[in-house]
Protein backbone atom coordinates (compact mmCIF):
# COMPACT_ATOMS: atom_id res chain seq x y z
CA UNK A 1 0.00 0.00 0.00
CA UNK A 2 3.39 2.38 0.72
CA UNK A 3 3.81 2.55 -3.47
CA UNK A 4 -0.51 4.04 -3.53
CA UNK A 5 0.58 6.74 -0.97
CA UNK A 6 3.97 7.36 -2.65
CA UNK A 7 2.57 7.43 -6.05
CA UNK A 8 -0.25 10.17 -5.20
CA UNK A 9 1.99 12.06 -3.32
CA UNK A 10 3.97 12.33 -6.80
CA UNK A 11 0.90 13.33 -8.48
CA UNK A 12 0.14 15.72 -6.08
CA UNK A 13 3.70 17.04 -5.84
CA UNK A 14 3.80 16.75 -9.72
CA UNK A 15 1.11 18.99 -10.48
CA UNK A 16 2.32 21.79 -8.23
CA UNK A 17 6.07 21.28 -9.37
CA UNK A 18 4.71 22.56 -12.94
CA UNK A 19 2.16 25.37 -12.16
CA UNK A 20 4.83 26.61 -9.45
CA UNK A 21 7.53 26.69 -11.88
CA UNK A 22 9.69 24.73 -9.48
CA UNK A 23 11.16 21.81 -10.50
CA UNK A 24 14.39 23.09 -12.25
CA UNK A 25 15.07 25.04 -9.35
CA UNK A 26 14.49 22.25 -6.58
CA UNK A 27 16.24 19.51 -8.33
CA UNK A 28 19.21 22.04 -9.60
CA UNK A 29 19.69 19.50 -12.23
CA UNK A 30 19.26 21.44 -15.36
CA UNK A 31 22.55 21.41 -17.20
CA UNK A 32 21.70 23.55 -19.84
CA UNK A 33 19.10 25.55 -21.73
CA UNK A 34 19.88 24.17 -25.16
CA UNK A 35 18.85 21.18 -27.19
CA UNK A 36 21.88 18.49 -26.38
CA UNK A 37 22.20 15.54 -25.52
CA UNK A 38 21.76 14.16 -22.22
CA UNK A 39 25.04 13.96 -20.19
CA UNK A 40 25.57 10.71 -18.41
CA UNK A 41 27.50 11.31 -14.65
CA UNK A 42 30.04 8.80 -14.76
CA UNK A 43 32.72 9.82 -11.94
CA UNK A 44 31.95 10.81 -8.38
CA UNK A 45 32.21 13.93 -6.81
CA UNK A 46 30.46 16.76 -4.81
CA UNK A 47 28.48 18.22 -6.97
CA UNK A 48 27.87 16.52 -10.04
CA UNK A 49 24.25 14.41 -9.10
CA UNK A 50 25.79 11.31 -8.09
CA UNK A 51 26.00 10.55 -4.59
CA UNK A 52 29.88 9.36 -3.32
CA UNK A 53 28.42 7.85 -0.11
CA UNK A 54 27.43 4.17 -1.66
CA UNK A 55 23.93 2.81 -1.10
CA UNK A 56 25.75 -0.49 0.13
CA UNK A 57 28.52 1.12 2.29
CA UNK A 58 24.90 2.10 5.16
CA UNK A 59 24.63 -2.19 5.93
CA UNK A 60 28.12 -2.16 6.57
CA UNK A 61 28.28 0.15 9.52
CA UNK A 62 25.21 -0.99 10.97
CA UNK A 63 22.65 1.57 9.75
CA UNK A 64 19.82 1.36 7.32
CA UNK A 65 19.63 2.83 4.23
CA UNK A 66 16.60 5.04 2.46
CA UNK A 67 15.96 6.58 -0.82
CA UNK A 68 13.29 9.16 -1.03
CA UNK A 69 11.93 12.59 -2.19
CA UNK A 70 11.43 15.81 -0.23
CA UNK A 71 9.46 17.73 -2.59
CA UNK A 72 10.95 16.81 -6.05
CA UNK A 73 14.54 16.49 -4.15
CA UNK A 74 15.83 12.89 -3.91
CA UNK A 75 18.06 12.11 -0.92
CA UNK A 76 19.93 8.98 0.35
CA UNK A 77 19.43 8.51 4.57
CA UNK A 78 21.18 6.48 6.86
CA UNK A 79 19.68 5.63 10.16
CA UNK A 80 20.64 3.41 12.90
CA UNK A 81 17.78 2.68 15.42
CA UNK A 82 18.73 2.19 19.52
CA UNK A 83 15.52 1.52 21.82
CA UNK A 84 13.95 4.88 21.49
CA UNK A 85 16.89 6.43 19.64
CA UNK A 86 17.61 7.15 16.36
CA UNK A 87 21.08 8.60 14.77
CA UNK A 88 22.18 8.93 10.79
CA UNK A 89 22.75 11.25 8.16
CA UNK A 90 21.82 12.06 5.01
CA UNK A 91 22.34 14.23 1.77
CA UNK A 92 20.63 15.76 -1.71
CA UNK A 93 21.79 13.44 -4.86
CA UNK A 94 22.67 16.94 -6.10
CA UNK A 95 24.39 18.02 -3.40
CA UNK A 96 26.36 14.47 -3.03
CA UNK A 97 27.25 13.43 0.63
CA UNK A 98 30.39 15.60 0.96
CA UNK A 99 27.62 17.93 1.79
CA UNK A 100 25.54 15.63 4.18
CA UNK A 101 23.70 16.68 7.20
CA UNK A 102 23.53 15.25 10.74
CA UNK A 103 20.26 13.92 12.16
CA UNK A 104 19.34 13.20 16.03
CA UNK A 105 16.02 12.31 17.26
CA UNK A 106 13.79 9.80 18.70
CA UNK A 107 11.21 7.25 18.08
CA UNK A 108 8.54 5.52 19.61
CA UNK A 109 7.29 1.68 19.34
CA UNK A 110 4.69 2.56 16.81
CA UNK A 111 7.58 3.57 14.61
CA UNK A 112 6.54 7.44 15.37
CA UNK A 113 9.37 9.83 14.92
CA UNK A 114 10.76 13.09 15.24
CA UNK A 115 14.56 13.99 14.10
CA UNK A 116 16.23 17.61 14.24
CA UNK A 117 18.44 17.75 11.13
CA UNK A 118 22.12 19.43 11.80
CA UNK A 119 24.79 20.94 9.42
CA UNK A 120 28.68 21.06 9.34
CA UNK A 121 28.57 23.97 12.13
CA UNK A 122 26.03 22.41 14.67
CA UNK A 123 22.91 24.92 13.41
CA UNK A 124 20.01 22.95 13.17
CA UNK A 125 18.74 23.53 9.74
CA UNK A 126 15.37 21.35 9.66
CA UNK A 127 13.29 18.59 11.52
CA UNK A 128 11.49 15.65 10.20
CA UNK A 129 8.83 13.88 12.06
CA UNK A 130 6.85 11.07 10.52
CA UNK A 131 6.38 7.30 10.93
CA UNK A 132 8.91 4.34 10.20
CA UNK A 133 6.82 1.43 9.06
CA UNK A 134 7.30 -2.36 7.99
CA UNK A 135 4.19 -2.55 5.49
CA UNK A 136 3.63 -6.19 4.33
CA UNK A 137 3.87 -5.83 0.54
CA UNK A 138 6.99 -3.99 0.33
CA UNK A 139 10.28 -5.51 0.48
CA UNK A 140 11.78 -3.26 3.43
CA UNK A 141 10.92 -0.53 6.00
CA UNK A 142 9.44 2.68 5.05
CA UNK A 143 9.26 6.71 6.18
CA UNK A 144 6.82 9.17 5.32
CA UNK A 145 5.86 12.47 6.84
CA UNK A 146 6.59 15.96 6.79
CA UNK A 147 10.26 18.21 6.83
CA UNK A 148 10.13 21.56 7.74
CA UNK A 149 12.33 24.60 8.24
CA UNK A 150 13.05 25.38 12.06
CA UNK A 151 9.87 27.44 13.33
CA UNK A 152 8.48 26.98 10.24
CA UNK A 153 4.16 27.04 10.34
CA UNK A 154 4.24 24.71 7.31
CA UNK A 155 6.06 21.84 5.76
CA UNK A 156 6.85 19.92 2.92
CA UNK A 157 5.77 16.00 2.44
CA UNK A 158 8.29 13.26 2.24
CA UNK A 159 8.94 9.69 1.84
CA UNK A 160 11.47 6.95 1.61
CA UNK A 161 11.83 3.03 1.03
CA UNK A 162 14.41 0.63 2.08
CA UNK A 163 17.13 -0.23 0.49
CA UNK A 164 17.67 -3.88 0.83
CA UNK A 165 21.13 -4.70 0.52
CA UNK A 166 22.91 -7.29 2.52
CA UNK A 167 26.90 -7.12 1.28
CA UNK A 168 29.03 -9.41 3.40
CA UNK A 169 32.08 -7.49 1.38
CA UNK A 170 32.90 -3.85 1.77
CA UNK A 171 34.19 -4.01 -1.51
CA UNK A 172 30.26 -4.50 -3.04
CA UNK A 173 28.83 -1.03 -3.46
CA UNK A 174 25.79 0.26 -5.15
CA UNK A 175 26.31 4.35 -6.60
CA UNK A 176 23.28 6.10 -7.59
CA UNK A 177 24.51 7.79 -11.55
CA UNK A 178 22.39 10.47 -13.44
CA UNK A 179 21.07 11.62 -16.17
CA UNK A 180 19.70 15.28 -16.47
CA UNK A 181 18.98 17.54 -18.94
CA UNK A 182 16.40 20.67 -19.13
CA UNK A 183 15.37 22.18 -22.83
CA UNK A 184 13.88 25.84 -22.26
CA UNK A 185 12.67 26.46 -25.87
CA UNK A 186 10.38 23.27 -25.99
CA UNK A 187 9.88 23.14 -22.57
CA UNK A 188 11.06 19.79 -20.90
CA UNK A 189 12.98 18.10 -18.34
CA UNK A 190 14.85 15.18 -17.73
CA UNK A 191 15.70 13.64 -15.05
CA UNK A 192 16.92 9.70 -14.65
CA UNK A 193 18.81 7.47 -11.65
CA UNK A 194 20.11 4.41 -12.17
CA UNK A 195 22.41 1.72 -10.09
CA UNK A 196 26.15 1.11 -10.86
CA UNK A 197 27.88 -2.14 -8.90
CA UNK A 198 31.47 -1.97 -8.07
CA UNK A 199 33.07 -4.44 -6.29
CA UNK A 200 31.12 -7.51 -7.17
CA UNK A 201 32.47 -10.17 -10.39
CA UNK A 202 30.58 -9.91 -13.05
CA UNK A 203 28.66 -6.63 -12.15
CA UNK A 204 29.70 -5.23 -15.64
CA UNK A 205 26.67 -7.01 -16.93
CA UNK A 206 24.16 -5.49 -14.32
CA UNK A 207 25.68 -2.19 -14.79
CA UNK A 208 24.98 -2.44 -19.23
CA UNK A 209 21.09 -3.58 -18.83
CA UNK A 210 20.89 -1.07 -15.53
CA UNK A 211 22.05 1.49 -17.44
CA UNK A 212 20.00 0.26 -20.73
CA UNK A 213 16.88 0.09 -18.73
CA UNK A 214 17.14 3.73 -17.41
CA UNK A 215 17.95 5.81 -20.30
CA UNK A 216 16.31 3.80 -23.64
CA UNK A 217 13.09 6.29 -23.02
CA UNK A 218 15.26 9.31 -23.23
CA UNK A 219 15.32 8.80 -26.70
CA UNK A 220 11.72 8.66 -27.80
CA UNK A 221 10.96 11.30 -24.80
CA UNK A 222 13.13 13.45 -26.72
CA UNK A 223 11.68 12.98 -30.16
CA UNK A 224 8.43 13.69 -29.47
CA UNK A 225 9.20 17.06 -27.24
CA UNK A 226 11.93 18.29 -30.34
CA UNK A 227 8.48 17.93 -32.68
CA UNK A 228 6.80 20.21 -30.55
CA UNK A 229 5.35 23.07 -32.56
CA UNK A 230 4.97 26.52 -31.14
CA UNK A 231 1.38 25.86 -31.85
CA UNK A 232 1.33 22.55 -29.72
CA UNK A 233 3.64 24.46 -26.63
CA UNK A 234 0.17 27.26 -26.54
CA UNK A 235 -1.90 24.42 -24.76
CA UNK A 236 0.79 23.91 -21.36
CA UNK A 237 -0.19 26.43 -19.33
CA UNK A 238 2.73 28.92 -18.39
CA UNK A 239 5.24 28.11 -15.80
CA UNK A 240 4.57 24.52 -16.92
CA UNK A 241 7.16 22.05 -18.38
CA UNK A 242 6.55 18.77 -19.57
CA UNK A 243 9.14 16.01 -17.87
CA UNK A 244 10.51 12.28 -17.85
CA UNK A 245 11.81 10.99 -14.28
CA UNK A 246 13.10 7.47 -13.38
CA UNK A 247 14.06 6.39 -10.13
CA UNK A 248 14.87 3.26 -8.36
CA UNK A 249 14.52 0.97 -5.49
CA UNK A 250 16.76 -2.06 -4.51
CA UNK A 251 14.54 -4.29 -3.54
CA UNK A 252 17.56 -7.27 -3.06
CA UNK A 253 20.99 -7.41 -3.29
CA UNK A 254 24.11 -9.67 -2.38
CA UNK A 255 27.08 -11.00 -3.85
CA UNK A 256 24.95 -13.79 -6.04
CA UNK A 257 21.75 -11.61 -6.85
CA UNK A 258 20.60 -8.22 -7.83
CA UNK A 259 16.71 -7.29 -7.95
CA UNK A 260 15.92 -3.32 -9.08
CA UNK A 261 12.56 -2.11 -9.86
CA UNK A 262 12.67 1.30 -11.96
CA UNK A 263 9.54 3.59 -11.68
CA UNK A 264 9.23 5.60 -14.56
CA UNK A 265 7.32 9.11 -14.63
CA UNK A 266 6.08 11.23 -17.31
CA UNK A 267 4.36 14.19 -17.89
CA UNK A 268 3.58 15.26 -21.73
CA UNK A 269 0.12 17.04 -21.11
CA UNK A 270 -3.09 16.19 -19.73
CA UNK A 271 -4.86 15.76 -16.42
CA UNK A 272 -1.87 14.04 -14.81
CA UNK A 273 1.30 12.48 -15.31
CA UNK A 274 1.81 8.91 -15.94
CA UNK A 275 3.78 5.52 -14.16
CA UNK A 276 4.65 2.75 -14.62
CA UNK A 277 7.41 0.40 -13.19
CA UNK A 278 10.53 -1.82 -14.81
CA UNK A 279 12.16 -4.34 -13.08
CA UNK A 280 15.89 -5.96 -13.27
CA UNK A 281 16.98 -9.13 -11.48
CA UNK A 282 20.46 -10.20 -12.41
CA UNK A 283 22.24 -13.24 -11.14
CA UNK A 284 25.90 -12.19 -10.49
CA UNK A 285 26.94 -15.43 -9.74
CA UNK A 286 25.84 -17.10 -13.31
CA UNK A 287 26.59 -13.29 -14.84
CA UNK A 288 22.91 -13.50 -16.59
CA UNK A 289 19.62 -11.95 -16.19
CA UNK A 290 16.53 -14.00 -14.56
CA UNK A 291 13.59 -14.17 -16.45
CA UNK A 292 10.24 -15.21 -14.13
CA UNK A 293 10.22 -18.55 -15.73
CA UNK A 294 13.66 -19.31 -14.87
CA UNK A 295 12.55 -19.17 -11.06
CA UNK A 296 10.42 -22.27 -11.53
CA UNK A 297 10.55 -25.84 -12.26
CA UNK A 298 9.61 -26.18 -15.72
CA UNK A 299 6.06 -27.59 -16.92
CA UNK A 300 4.84 -25.87 -13.84
CA UNK A 301 1.96 -23.81 -13.92
CA UNK A 302 3.23 -21.32 -11.63
CA UNK A 303 1.46 -17.88 -13.19
CA UNK A 304 -1.57 -19.32 -12.26
CA UNK A 305 -0.29 -19.94 -8.11
CA UNK A 306 1.08 -16.40 -8.41
CA UNK A 307 -2.04 -15.05 -10.27
CA UNK A 308 -4.60 -16.71 -7.77
CA UNK A 309 -2.59 -15.71 -4.68
CA UNK A 310 -2.61 -11.65 -5.89
CA UNK A 311 -5.94 -11.44 -6.80
CA UNK A 312 -7.10 -12.66 -3.71
CA UNK A 313 -4.59 -9.87 -1.98
CA UNK A 314 -5.70 -7.48 -3.81
CA UNK A 315 -9.62 -7.46 -3.76
CA UNK A 316 -9.47 -7.83 0.33
CA UNK A 317 -7.86 -4.35 0.66
CA UNK A 318 -9.20 -1.62 1.98
CA UNK A 319 -9.04 2.09 2.50
CA UNK A 320 -8.53 3.83 5.13
CA UNK A 321 -12.31 4.10 5.96
CA UNK A 322 -12.76 0.64 5.61
CA UNK A 323 -14.06 0.75 1.82
CA UNK A 324 -12.80 -1.69 -0.77
CA UNK A 325 -10.88 -0.40 -3.07
CA UNK A 326 -12.03 -2.41 -6.15
CA UNK A 327 -8.82 -3.77 -6.67
CA UNK A 328 -8.96 -6.40 -9.24
CA UNK A 329 -12.93 -6.95 -9.70
CA UNK A 330 -14.73 -6.19 -12.72
CA UNK A 331 -13.24 -4.04 -15.27
CA UNK A 332 -9.99 -4.58 -13.32
CA UNK A 333 -10.11 -7.94 -13.15
CA UNK A 334 -8.22 -8.92 -16.47
CA UNK A 335 -5.57 -7.50 -15.57
CA UNK A 336 -4.17 -9.44 -12.48
CA UNK A 337 -5.13 -12.77 -14.71
CA UNK A 338 -2.39 -15.01 -15.19
CA UNK A 339 -0.25 -14.20 -18.46
CA UNK A 340 3.20 -13.35 -18.55
CA UNK A 341 2.44 -9.84 -19.64
CA UNK A 342 0.52 -9.06 -15.88
CA UNK A 343 3.52 -10.20 -14.22
CA UNK A 344 6.41 -8.75 -15.84
CA UNK A 345 7.45 -6.59 -13.39
CA UNK A 346 8.77 -8.65 -11.02
CA UNK A 347 11.03 -8.71 -7.78
CA UNK A 348 13.02 -11.44 -5.43
CA UNK A 349 12.45 -9.80 -1.93
CA UNK A 350 13.48 -11.18 1.47
CA UNK A 351 9.51 -11.95 2.17
CA UNK A 352 8.39 -13.22 -1.05
CA UNK A 353 8.55 -12.58 -4.90
CA UNK A 354 6.77 -9.05 -4.88
CA UNK A 355 4.61 -8.26 -8.18
CA UNK A 356 4.43 -4.92 -9.10
CA UNK A 357 0.83 -3.95 -11.12
CA UNK A 358 0.87 -0.15 -13.20
CA UNK A 359 -2.01 2.20 -12.28
CA UNK A 360 -4.79 1.10 -13.93
CA UNK A 361 -4.16 -2.15 -14.23
CA UNK A 362 -5.84 -3.45 -11.33
CA UNK A 363 -7.46 -0.34 -10.35
CA UNK A 364 -8.50 3.08 -10.89
CA UNK A 365 -5.81 5.41 -11.75
CA UNK A 366 -6.53 7.01 -8.00
CA UNK A 367 -5.54 3.78 -6.23
CA UNK A 368 -2.18 4.11 -7.77
CA UNK A 369 0.19 0.82 -8.34
CA UNK A 370 0.27 -1.48 -6.01
CA UNK A 371 2.60 -4.05 -5.07
CA UNK A 372 1.77 -7.80 -3.72
CA UNK A 373 4.19 -10.20 -2.39
CA UNK A 374 4.09 -14.00 -2.50
CA UNK A 375 5.15 -15.45 0.22
CA UNK A 376 7.95 -18.19 -0.50
CA UNK A 377 5.96 -20.94 1.26
CA UNK A 378 3.31 -20.42 -1.79
CA UNK A 379 5.91 -21.03 -3.84
CA UNK A 380 7.95 -23.74 -2.52
CA UNK A 381 6.76 -26.68 -4.38
CA UNK A 382 6.80 -25.12 -8.00
CA UNK A 383 10.40 -23.44 -7.58
CA UNK A 384 13.56 -24.77 -9.14
CA UNK A 385 15.57 -26.31 -5.65
CA UNK A 386 18.66 -24.91 -7.84
CA UNK A 387 17.13 -21.68 -8.31
CA UNK A 388 17.10 -17.72 -7.26
CA UNK A 389 13.93 -18.42 -5.17
CA UNK A 390 15.49 -20.95 -3.49
CA UNK A 391 18.64 -19.70 -2.44
CA UNK A 392 16.80 -16.37 -0.75
CA UNK A 393 14.21 -18.47 1.11
CA UNK A 394 16.63 -19.88 3.00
Amino acid sequence: MFKSRIYLTLVLLSAFSCFACAFNAQRGQAKSEENRQPKIERNSGENNGVSNLPIGAARQTGGTRFKGTIAESRFEMTLRRDRDRVEGSYFYLKSGSANSLKLSGKIDQSGKFTLQEFDAAGKQTGEFSGVWKNEPNEAGATLEGEWRKPKAAEGTMFWANEQMISFSSPAAQINTKTVSESNKPKRFNINVEYPELTGVPKAAGFNALALKLATQPIAGFKKDMLAQTGEDLKYLPEGMNNYMEIGFSVEYADEDLISVNFINSFYTGGAHPNHFYSTLTYDLKNGKELKLAELFKPGTKYLDKIAEYSVADLRSRNDESGESLGLATDMWEEGASPTAENYEAWNITKKGLMITFDPYQVGPYAAGPQTVIVPYAKLKDLARADGALARVAK
